[in-house]
């Protein structure tokens, strides 16, 4: 049923999580995991501080890290994987444009990320995701209190 399914990871436990559950999906399903991770693609200012290319550079670094992780664990349990590195608006990435572009049919995602002060501003992208993909979409939670 689904044969490519898109994981967007930040960094944070749930995404971690949303890997792990990811990895099992592809193994009942046969499929291979496209795991991105996306950035904001503009300069501007936030909390005083401005954000040109050496930040971008600095992001992407990190960014390419937690790519080479999920790969490597992923590949571990002998799912087909490939990692993609995105500049752009990561609700509207997730939600329509990769879908599209890597065809896939099922997104897997944890509840929260890592960026909770601007979800305060600018709303889940969790939530976002849920509300307007093109594809189903699997919402991961952290256990709460250590529970599984």
């Amino acid at each position: 049923m689904y044969k490519n399914i898109l994981v967007p990871i930040d960094g944070s436990e749930n995404a971690e999580l949303a890997v792990k559950e990811a990895i099992l999906q592809a193994q009942v399903h046969k499929a291979t995991l496209h795991v991105v991770f996306v950035v904001v693609d503009q300069t501007y200012i936030q909390y005083g501080v401005a954000m040109g290319q050496d930040v971008m550079g600095h992001l992407e670094d990190g960014a390419n890290k937690e790519l080479a992780k999920a790969r490597r664990e992923i590949e571990a349990a002998n799912v087909p994987v490939e990692t993609h590195f995105v500049v752009g608006v990561p609700k509207i990435q997730i939600a329509e444009i990769l879908p599209e572009k890597l065809e896939t049919t099922l997104t897997i995602m944890g509840k929260s990320g890592v960026n909770g002060i601007s979800r305060a501003f600018l709303g889940s992208t969790t939530e976002y995701v849920v509300r307007h993909s093109t594809t189903n979409v699997l919402v991961v939670e952290t256990p709460a209190d250590g529970r599984e």
